[in-house]
């Protein structure tokens, strides 16, 4: 039953935190806050092979970035507070047949 209340807690969590990151996250830029129209420009590192070169982002690129976080972390949420519904009846099952048989 421990494992049931730590997924309840976690999808919770989750699901609190998407929400938050779709109704109050400001997109940033290496930690300064970003306005409308800011675009942020990729710091100067060495690439080297395989991995991606870095570049620009405008606003709207940064606030893309912060929602679809905020929806996979819902998503995310929902599938674990689903998953604890599910071993929540599977035990409640279990112990009712327990005591039935005993």
């Amino acid at each position: 039953m421990f494992i049931v209340l730590v997924l309840l807690v976690a999808g919770t969590g989750l699901l609190v935190m998407g929400y938050d990151k779709l109704h109050t996250a400001v997109p940033t830029c290496f930690g300064k806050p970003m306005s409308p129209g800011d675009v942020c420009h990729a710091r100067p590192v060495e690439v080297t092979e395989g991995m991606p070169k870095p570049q620009d982002s405008t606003y709207a690129e940064q606030l893309d970035s912060l929602t679809s976080g905020g929806w996979t972390a819902i998503g995310i949420g929902a599938a674990v507070l689903a998953l604890a519904v599910v071993l929540a009846a599977a035990f409640t099952t279990s112990a009712i047949q327990e005591r039935r048989d005993p």
